[in-house]
């Protein structure tokens, strides 16, 4: 019979847990230890390696060796956090940079000059718990519950099951840590009569994070999260491994820092391996109570200009230890006055404080949190560090045998190939499972307060909030919005959720097509649903007709390019004065015709179809932008795609093209040329690419603007050698990047919009 395990998929290390007539943390790795480290290395033959083995050879991977993917999950390239990880290549060695093909809202790493997803390398962790745990359990684990941060928004849950996915997982449920870590300690124990609110203070590795939990009878209510994401055991070691090594630039009389950047690669990462090492070890020293010092030492790597060694001989008492990390615990401290302000709960209603992570393990972290909220409130465990996956293995224990569709939520069979309900297809789907009555129970509520974008009739963008955070879920809510202007055709409905300091991060795009002309203002009935997960789906009804959309928005790749790729071409058409009506019409009708082929498919996010959407609609974008002579333009397209794209091009194309050519010369008639004409447009929109990137070649060749001219051609330059070594997705994003150099500027009116309003 196959087994469920609970997961503790962490920044720094992660857990497996397993429970049958008791709870007991599955050792993993060679050493058969508890923690594994969330570390991946690739080595020289291009496999990869996880677990603590390659972290303790840090010198021998470096730099494709990979820690604390978990926080580039679901995350943007344009995040200031990600960007300092990027750039902070002592403790992140690998490459961080945007996805091929994919848009601002995307991160890829790199190694051995490869790209992969977080979910990917993510998946390598879950995929070696998974063996593991089938092993010493002895029989395959084909189930888990996964643990996840009470803030995590649904991009980073979606990142979490894709990685289960990848890694051969079905989640019984993704689990907020904090939950967990309740579960853990005891709290789904309760009586039926007894009620307890608990505040969980989980300080990881990589991450901080707070929830209030209400426990009745062994069931919970997440009343209210907090933290902060990018706070952690990391800083600690950074701070530490500063004070070191400014210590032994004292004591040696030179700038360190400098001595170490003119180190070989394979010698700095040697002495960055030696020195995450002592830190750690300094750090879990002082964590022990009786441990007033500790001696970091690290030989033999660094030497002066003349070939004199220096050696780094640095001891840290606990009262330096404690002063240099005091504010951060202090700034976790005010984290908690602020969710129980947020919350509305006094510390007096708080029973109590339970402690979860490696870093809570410090003495002053307890003392201070003694301090300020009393001895009796704190609880701790042994070994705080394996409570949360303890929790997820008590829950996939409890769970049945019933899973819940990700599309409608729906209850199914475990097994089902197809969703009886809607349809969808089980095959690649993270399928969920539903609690047995009497079992240990979870109310799930929202972490985020979720918006859609709207805007006034002044263009003004505004942000509609459409569901709070602290509701229960699933969740199901109404809304009335409107169009923006007369007979408007497309409609993009753009998701956001918020974030830190009050800002706001797009979860999702999508669009939908009006066939009717319809005037300003015309009601659009909008359902928005939120599942266990968090997981959001969106129907709309447009009141005047009755009929209802399924909105199908994006995920952050190649479906997020495509989709930026819609709204980007839709505002440059529509936003031209010199494109006439009938182009522009023209264009309206191709584009509604991909996006109601996008609302009736079912892609994956990946799915390599979405670059074929995409060429379609830069064709569309072509034919709209060419001028219109007296030959039609898809005419022009089709001699250009010949005549610098045909070794590109199959055989098959490029004779039909030849064929229709030669007919359209031939026509006597106005019919026989548009017959030709509507079948070369066909055949050109499978091509939209190269036209798109031939429009380069000719604003390289435009005398009136030498700079502009020269940038061009310079990029069309780089845009063929992509083609020539058969890298679409380099020459796409090529295209992207240089559009502002193809034709003429222009300035979006505004008289033509995709947006709706709130009123």
């Amino acid at each position: 019979m196959s087994k469920t395990i609970g997961i503790d998929l962490g920044t720094t290390n992660s857990v497996v847990a397993f429970k049958d007539a008791s709870v007991r943390v599955v050792a993993t790795g060679p050493n058969s230890e508890d923690l594994c480290r969330s570390c991946v290395a690739m080595d020289k033959s291009g496999s990869f390696v996880v677990g603590n083995a390659p972290y303790e050879q840090w010198k021998r991977y470096a730099p494709n060796i990979v820690v604390s993917a978990k926080r580039l999950m679901g995350a943007s390239i344009t995040d200031p956090q990600v960007q300092k990880m990027k750039n902070d290549k002592d403790m992140y060695p690998y490459g961080i940079s945007k996805k091929s093909g994919g848009t601002e809202d995307s991160v890829a790493i790199i190694m051995n000059g490869q790209e992969f997803s977080p979910e990917q390398i993510s998946a390598q962790i879950l995929r070696q718990l998974k063996e593991d745990a089938s092993v010493k359990l002895g029989d395959e684990v084909t189930h888990a519950v996964i643990t996840v941060p009470a803030y995590f928004n649904e991009k980073q849950k979606a990142a979490t099951r894709k990685a289960a996915e990848l890694a051969g997982l079905k989640v019984q449920r993704l689990l907020a840590e904090p939950t967990a870590a309740a579960i853990s300690y005891g709290a789904d124990k309760m009586s039926a009569d007894e009620d307890k609110i608990f505040l969980v203070y989980d300080f990881g590795g990589g991450t901080f994070d707070l929830s209030v939990l209400v426990a009745s009878g062994g069931s919970f209510i997440e009343s209210g999260t907090g933290g902060d994401r990018w706070l952690g055991g990391d800083d600690i070691d950074r701070l530490v491994s500063e004070y070191v090594l400014t210590e032994a630039g004292k004591t040696n009389n030179i700038d360190v820092h400098e001595l170490i950047e003119t180190l070989s690669e394979k010698k700095k990462f040697a002495f960055q391996g030696e020195l995450k090492k002592e830190v750690e070890r300094a750090k879990k020293a002082l964590s022990q109570p009786h441990t007033d010092s500790i001696t970091i030492q690290l030989f033999g790597f660094l030497e002066t200009e003349d070939g004199d060694d220096i050696d780094i001989e640095v001891t840290l008492t606990r009262e330096t230890f404690e002063s240099m990390i005091r504010p951060l615990v202090q700034r976790t401290i005010d984290l908690i006055d602020e969710l129980l302000e947020k919350t509305a709960y006094p510390i007096d209603s708080i029973d109590n404080i339970l402690l979860v992570g490696g870093s809570s393990c410090i003495p002053l972290v307890r003392n201070m949190l003694s301090e300020k909220y009393g001895k009796d409130k704190i609880l701790s465990s042994e070994k705080p560090m394996l409570a949360i996956a303890e929790g997820a293995a008590i829950l996939s224990h409890s769970m049945g045998t019933e899973f819940e569709c990700p599309h409608c939520g729906k209850s199914i069979p475990v097994g089902s190939d197809e969703c009886p309900y809607c349809h969808k297809s089980m095959e690649s789907s993270a399928v969920q499972s539903q609690e047995e009555p009497g079992k240990t129970g979870v109310v799930f509520t929202t972490k985020h307060k979720y918006f859609i974008e709207t805007r006034d009739d002044a263009d003004n963008v505004q942000y509609s909030m459409i569901i709070d955070e602290n509701q229960v879920l699933p969740n199901e809510v109404n809304g009335k919005f409107y169009t923006l202007v007369d007979n408007q055709k497309i409609i993009a409905v753009n998701l956001y959720s918020d974030a830190e300091n009050g800002g706001k991060e797009k979860i999702g795009t999508g669009f939908f097509t009006i066939a009717e002309n319809l005037p300003v203002h015309s009601e659009l009935q909008f359902t928005f649903r939120l599942t266990e997960d968090e997981t959001m789906s969106v129907k709309v009804r447009v009141a005047s007709t009755g009929k209802i959309h399924n909105i199908n928005y994006s995920q952050g790749s190649l479906d997020s390019h495509c989709f930026e790729a819609i709204q980007n071409s839709f505002d440059r058409v529509m936003g031209d004065p010199n494109i006439s009506d009938s182009q522009k019409n023209g264009f309206i009708d191709k584009l509604q015709k991909v996006i109601e082929g996008i609302q009736v498919g079912s892609l994956s996010s990946e799915s390599k179809e979405w670059q074929n959407i995409e060429t379609s609609v830069q064709s569309a974008t072509t034919a709209a932008t060419t001028k219109e002579e007296g030959t039609d333009v898809n005419v022009i397209i089709a001699k250009i795609l010949l005549d610098h794209f045909g070794k590109f091009m199959s055989s098959e194309h490029k004779d039909a093209m030849r064929r229709e050519l030669t007919k359209y010369e031939d026509a006597t008639t106005p019919m026989q040329k548009n017959e030709c004409a509507s079948n070369l447009e066909e055949l050109n929109d499978k091509y939209g690419l190269f036209v798109s990137g031939f429009l380069l070649n000719i604003s390289g060749h435009d005398e009136s603007n030498p700079v502009r001219a020269n940038k061009a051609l310079v990029a069309y330059n780089q845009f063929m050698a992509a083609l020539n070594e058969g890298n679409v997705s380099r020459a796409r994003d090529i295209l992207d990047a240089n559009q502002n150099l193809i034709g003429s500027d222009t300035v979006i009116s505004g008289g033509f919009t995709t947006a709706i309003s709130q009123s």
